[in-house]
């Protein structure tokens, strides 16, 4: 997301040079997809320990110094669980307050058969949910520093809208 599109080319063409994944063309849309390759499936476990060695030993006030609303929404994007959540499309709006920044508002659109779809500017869609919190205690509580449940509680996280929605928060979205 904050990646200049020359940039991700050519890490895109490095990795497909070191054979961690391959260009195909999409058949639906199309376009050119890269996928993973077997050697980058191979590294996949390591990958996943480093960052969980790194989660259980890096101060958590370390990682929550300089926070990132676009980059933390853009990695909750890819880890919504579209079997928790209703079939028909949905909208959800996050507020995030960053104090002394400004307010960000972000949309997640979520339609059958497809991959989450993140809005920088409003869609102009009916909101199901609305999620308005404080940066720090949706970035807290999405890394597992603290708990959904304990920022519902401070109410620095709240919910309002969709019910079944809002119960199920953290069946469809998964920590990292």
């Amino acid at each position: 997301p904050s990646m200049s599109p020359g940039l991700l080319s050519k890490r895109l063409k490095d990795m497909q040079a070191n054979g961690l994944v391959q260009r195909r063309e999409n058949p639906t849309s199309g376009l050119q997809d890269y996928v993973t390759t077997q050697l980058a499936n191979d590294l996949e476990p390591i990958v996943r320990q480093l960052g969980e060695w790194a989660h259980r030993n890096i101060d958590s006030e370390t990682s929550l110094k300089h926070l990132d609303a676009r980059m933390l929404m853009w990695n909750i994007r890819r880890k919504i669980n579209r079997m928790e959540m209703p079939p028909q499309k949905t909208v959800i709006q996050f507020t995030l307050h960053d104090s002394p920044n400004e307010t960000q508002n972000y949309w997640l659109v979520a339609k059958p058969g497809l991959d989450t779809d993140i809005c920088f500017v409003d869609p102009r869609h009916n909101v199901d949910l609305f999620v308005v919190c404080q940066l720090r205690a949706l970035t807290s509580a999405w890394m597992g520093h603290t708990s959904f449940e304990q920022e519902l509680e401070a109410e620095t996280i709240v919910l309002i809208g969709h019910d079944i929605l809002a119960r199920t928060l953290t069946k469809w979205l998964i920590r990292s």
